[in-house]
């Protein structure tokens, strides 16, 4: 990349420009923010967790959490979670790469504007 690329892709990210991602927050009201050591817990204490990797396939590929279901936040609707999560009880995980990614913030946010009451947000992904 020639400096003059590299200098605009700069300025956009720092300015807002369209296409440009902000970090994803790290916590989403309505769910529960985890880190890799609540995700082990969760794992462990709670058998019906639904875990949902919100990266595009070479991710995932490249590696996910045991039993994890890939869906892109893009895909997700009401009925496509519905068919992966039993209940709105039933607790449900999101992740993606971390916070330059977002997906996972995208897919919690849907999740509990359509009324999941079990929610779990792990905002460092695979990058933690």
């Amino acid at each position: 990349m020639n400096r003059r690329v590299f200098a605009a892709v700069l300025v956009g990210r720092t300015l807002g420009v369209p296409g440009a991602r902000a970090d994803a927050p790290m916590s989403i009201a309505g769910a529960t923010s985890v880190d890799a050591k609540s995700v082990i817990a969760l794992t462990e204490s709670k058998p019906d967790l639904v875990i949902i990797d919100n990266r595009r396939a070479q991710g995932y590929a490249n590696g996910f959490i045991e039993g994890a279901v890939r869906v892109l936040d893009t895909d997700l609707t009401e009925a496509v979670l519905a068919s992966h999560v039993k209940t709105k009880a039933t607790h449900v995980l999101f992740y993606c790469n971390g916070a330059k990614c977002g997906r996972a913030a995208t897919a919690t946010e849907m999740a509990v504007r359509w009324g999941h009451a079990r929610v779990h947000y792990y905002a460092l992904g695979m990058e933690e």
